[in-house]
């Protein structure tokens, strides 16, 4: 039971100093936030290739044939 409570009072007491740290740093800080990876980048620029194309014109082969009579 001993190594139990060794293992759990270990834990809570890095817990703590952790918790400790951490109000340490931002009661000294200037309230800005660090982020680890910096900003987030530019979004990117619109393409530059023109309008879209027109839309493609009809089938230009005629009309449909007839349908075929009946027996």
């Amino acid at each position: 039971m001993s190594r139990k409570l060794a293992v759990v009072f270990l834990a809570m007491l890095i817990l703590v100093g952790a918790m400790g740290l951490k109000t340490v740093v931002t009661a000294h800080g200037d309230g800005s936030l660090i982020m680890a990876n910096g900003v987030s980048p530019a979004p990117p620029t619109p393409y530059k290739n023109g309008v879209s194309p027109a839309p493609p014109t009809p089938y230009r082969n005629g009309v449909s044939p007839a349908p075929p009579t009946p027996y």
